[in-house]
């Protein structure tokens, strides 16, 4: 006789950003590890900025995959290399992280 058992895992910390990508390189897009895997934070919006601080890109539900920003803006244009500036909101409450990405073509 064989017996069954059910686990449960509960994902806990932070997400991690990483601030380069390299849309012709080794790093095409920007990776924010974990969002898609801890509970508060799946739920989400993420938002690009230029550095007069217009949105180029905005995605709902980030997940690196499906979700992901390429250096591409949202009217289909590549962005050229520069510093351009993140925001991720969460659903859940969750403080928002901001900061840098460094895109180089």
């Amino acid at each position: 006789n064989c017996t069954q058992k059910t686990l449960s895992i509960e994902v806990s910390g932070d997400i991690i950003v990483y601030n380069a990508l390299s849309p012709n390189g080794a790093n095409p897009t920007f990776v924010v590890d974990y969002i898609q895997f801890i509970p508060e934070t799946q739920k989400n919006v993420v938002t690009i900025f230029d550095r007069w601080q217009n949105p180029v890109w905005k995605g709902e539900n980030y997940n690196n995959d499906s979700v992901v920003f390429r250096g591409v803006a949202n009217n289909g244009d590549e962005l050229p290399s520069g510093t351009y500036f993140y925001k991720i909101e969460f659903a859940s409450g969750k403080k928002p992280k901001t900061g840098f990405i460094s895109l180089k073509r």
